[in-house]
């Protein structure tokens, strides 16, 4: 994103506009443009996958992996834990996150996802 698409948001979420409106009102006067987290994680090595609404181009969820935690991963896939946390964050969007274990006990991040809202397809 560039300047002048930061300020913008910067400005909406400063006078309270809910971060689905913010989005679709950047989409409307920058078209194309690519979120600010999805620009992040695609130049910091994360892999992500988002999914939109059926009915309109909003993100519903946004799932993330660090190309490192993946690797981890691999090595290490015999225990998986999900772990949601609610509410804590300023969207309110449920926080699942998805933890490995080493062979030495060490626990360890594989992944993260913001869902909007709890379904079975966003889980699955």
């Amino acid at each position: 994103m560039n300047g002048n698409q930061l300020d913008m948001v910067e400005s909406l979420h400063r006078t309270g506009v809910k971060p689905q409106q913010i989005e679709a009102a950047l989409h409307e006067k920058f078209p194309g443009v690519q979120p600010a987290l999805e620009n992040f994680l695609a130049g910091n090595g994360f892999m992500f996958y988002t999914r939109e609404s059926d009915t309109d181009d909003r993100t519903e969820e946004i799932f993330f992996c660090h190309n490192k935690s993946h690797k981890m991963w691999r090595a290490f896939p015999e225990v998986l834990m999900i772990d949601t946390a609610y509410n804590t964050n300023m969207y309110d969007w449920p926080l699942v996150q998805f933890i490995g274990v080493t062979s030495t006990s060490k626990l360890f991040c594989i992944a993260t996802t913001f869902v909007i809202r709890e379904r079975q397809r966003n889980f699955t």
